[in-house]
């Protein structure tokens, strides 16, 4: 007997190059590129966390997952997007981190049978990607927010 898995809806976020796909679950909400303090030298240099973005009276650090995996290009910052999405270890020092994104994110049901891992992409890497993964023939990444909320916290 086969188990078969049902719909997790999760969004399809655009970024610069790649698209990130998440659980609905995990993004809190998408934010414009508004109310973003950037860290000093960020265009000019290729530190991942790029600065702070309050929402919701909250400081929560802005990370760019291109710069984890060793691209320098943050493309257009003004017209970038800002994931909210909640950290997954309950830690109340970092409940949220930002990420960025680019365009309109696409609500998409994903299941065993729109979906398969990508198998030559290298995985549990240092780079911020959990897992590559293609959905309706769409290349994704699945970002490792427990590797981004351990490196924000050390």
């Amino acid at each position: 007997m086969s188990k078969t898995v049902k719909d997790v809806y999760s969004f399809l976020v655009p970024m610069l190059e790649d698209s990130l796909l998440l659980p609905n679950t995990v993004i809190a909400e998408i934010v414009p590129f508004m109310n973003v303090t950037l860290d000093e030298g960020v265009e000019d240099n290729d530190e991942w966390k790029v600065g702070t973005v309050v929402w919701r009276n909250i400081s929560i650090p802005v990370v760019a997952l291109e710069r984890l995996q060793g691209k320098k290009d943050l493309g257009d910052i003004k017209r970038s997007r800002i994931a909210i999405c909640y950290t997954l270890n309950g830690n109340e020092e970092i409940p949220f981190v930002a990420i960025m994104v680019r365009g309109i994110p696409r609500l998409i049901p994903v299941d065993s049978d729109n979906s398969e891992f990508v198998a030559d992409e290298i995985q549990g890497t240092d780079d911020g990607v959990k897992a590559w993964v293609t959905v309706n023939g769409k290349k994704a990444l699945i970002p490792d927010l427990d590797l981004i909320e351990s490196k924000l916290s050390a």
